[in-house]
């Protein structure tokens, strides 16, 4: 999966034929003013990249297992026909590309007790992130005795080594290595793009794996930044009692978010200025969520990179065919 500023492109090396087949979605995150504001885009961001990463999953899933239909007689017509009435049924503009987002039948296929096992799972998960991630280290922490700022810097450290122990444990498993490839993959591809090198495999396998956009960067920055928010409030209130740490966890998690976005940002626009040691660690981490790519995996990344940049249908003529990151944002991974 890549993003560009407006638009995601989605590339999957088809089972039962091993094909690359793309599909692309425009992306609208919030607008208005506030929305650009320092500390609040942070969290606009984290929103839509969460929304856009669930919905490119789900394309990924029905791209990779959708079987290969014969070619029609007159594939031109049917193709035209079938987007004509798929355009009509969901009302878009005539002329627009309709991707993305489950199919319809797919959707209404769930029925009533699907749609809420799903949502029962969702709620699950964010219960199991919340207790590991956010409760675990508090308790780990305050029972191993610790406490002001050896708290603090103890709660920060346990977080970051369970999120990145648990993604060592599951890079032994050979489905998660693939995983950590194209992942590898995807930084690859953004930096021959960057470099202004050809989108082929070729052209990505010359360049690092590591970025610093990536996301675990960004996780590596969000621990700093929670040791100086939590220890502050830690100081400011004195109160050191569960419930008062566990709703200054969830509470500030916002914040959080907010400031080290803002710091990431600032250190990979400046990736070879002064604020380049706030890159180091994170690119650092990104040996334990990376693996270095074959051709196969940086096939896919270019393919998914390419389908990105192309601009949308509804363009304004003169943006056809450009690839200048002025004009249509700077490609970012989503991993």
């Amino acid at each position: 999966m890549m993003r560009t500023r407006n638009r995601v492109g989605v590339a999957v090396r088809r089972e039962d034929d091993g094909a690359i087949v793309t599909e692309a979605f425009d992306v609208e995150p919030p607008r208005g003013r506030w929305t650009r504001l320092p500390l609040m885009r942070g969290v606009v961001a984290i929103r839509t990249a969460l929304s856009t990463g669930q919905k490119a999953m789900s394309i990924g899933e029905r791209l990779r297992w959708e079987e290969t239909r014969p070619a029609p007689s007159h594939p031109s017509a049917l193709v035209a026909a079938e987007e004509a009435a798929l355009a009509t049924a969901t009302g878009a503009p005539e002329g627009a590309t309709i991707a993305g987002g489950p199919r319809e039948e797919e959707v209404e296929g769930l029925g009533f007790w699907g749609k809420v096992a799903v949502g029962f799972g969702a709620l699950l998960g964010a219960g199991i992130q919340i207790a590991a991630f956010r409760i675990g280290p508090i308790v780990i922490a305050k029972e191993a005795g610790l406490e002001g700022a050896a708290f603090i810097v103890a709660d920060a450290a346990i977080r970051l080594m369970l999120l990145l122990g648990m993604l060592m444990v599951l890079s032994l498993f050979r489905p998660f290595r693939k995983i950590l490839k194209y992942h590898g993959a995807e930084h690859q591809a953004i930096a021959a793009h960057e470099a202004g090198h050809p989108l082929t495999a070729a052209a990505a396998a010359g360049f690092s794996r590591f970025h610093p956009r990536c996301g675990t960067s960004f996780l590596v920055v969000s621990a700093m930044v929670s040791i100086v928010i939590y220890g502050a409030v830690l100081a400011i209130t004195g109160v050191f009692t569960y419930p008062a740490l566990i709703a200054t966890r969830l509470l500030g998690a916002p914040i959080v978010t907010a400031v080290a976005f803002e710091l990431q940002r600032q250190a990979a626009m400046r990736a070879e200025g002064r604020l380049r040691f706030l890159s180091w660690p994170g690119m650092w981490a990104q040996r334990l969520t990376t693996r270095h790519p074959d051709p196969a995996e940086l096939e896919v990344a270019c393919a998914a990179l390419a389908v990105a940049l192309e601009p949308a249908p509804a363009a304004a003529p003169a943006a056809a065919g450009s690839r200048d990151p002025a004009t249509i944002g700077q490609p970012q991974p989503l991993a």
